[in-house]
């Protein structure tokens, strides 16, 4: 079965971009350093939220054109992964030794954040009938205990350890988090619904991003012929 993977950080380069490589299992698919990139997402998803009434009406399409507009640079992946597979490992590992690091002190270094990562099936019918279940979930009287355990299937569940010890568990708001220094993010997935998600404490309250998803879906079809997506 074919899925996509999408990518994406912002980073405060002091003097030399960070490295990062991913892995799909034990295969790397790519190697690229991170280019230099402000985070304004951060803010701007802040304030939306801020700016609305308790009452007020969420407008879901609103949101996510506000976010659109302050993505950092995507990189965008087709994989292929056998059905055999049960388990699967997401790996990004990141060689950052960029600081001013003097006896033990640090007062300046290369930042990161990854603040896109979403893996999901590159198949129409399974992301439309995951999506019903979503929508009717939306108005079931079960709504708030299924919102209660947060079960994003598809988007950023990585873990992030670093080489000093620092770690991020994947319940934290990894894309908000500034990361310095070497290590790696991780995540494992396993087979449910006859498709790869993350490991999550009750998979059957899952919930997903319908609309990101399908924006992420529909740029990479569109774009994957002339390969010009960054």
């Amino acid at each position: 079965m074919k899925y996509l993977l999408v990518v994406g950080f912002s980073c405060d380069v002091y003097r030399k971009e960070p490295q990062a490589r991913i892995f799909v299992g034990d295969k790397l698919i790519d190697e690229f350093y991170i280019s230099p990139h402000k985070d304004t997402l951060t803010i701007v998803k802040k304030t939306f939220r801020q700016n609305m009434h308790v009452l007020q009406k969420f407008s879901s399409i609103e949101f996510l054109n506000t976010q659109i507009k302050n993505f950092p640079p995507l990189r965008f992946y087709e994989i292929e992964i056998e059905q055999k597979h049960n388990r699967l490992k997401l790996r990004i590992d990141i060689d950052n030794s960029d600081s001013n690091s003097n006896n033990g002190f640090i007062t300046k270094s290369s930042l990161l954040k990854l603040q896109i990562f979403y893996f999901f099936p590159l198949d129409k019918k399974i992301l439309s009938k995951l999506s019903k279940i979503s929508e009717k979930n939306l108005i079931t009287k079960n709504y708030a205990w299924y919102r209660s355990f947060r079960s994003f299937i598809f988007n950023n569940n990585m873990q992030w350890q670093g080489r000093n010890r620092q770690i991020v568990p994947a319940n934290f708001d990894l894309d908000e988090y500034n990361i310095g220094g070497s290590g790696y993010f991780a995540c494992e997935l396993v087979k449910k619904y006859g498709i790869f998600i993350h490991l999550l404490r009750q998979s059957y309250r899952f919930l997903f991003n319908r609309l990101l998803v399908t924006y992420f879906f529909n740029k990479y079809q569109q774009h994957a012929n002339q390969r010009n997506i960054n």
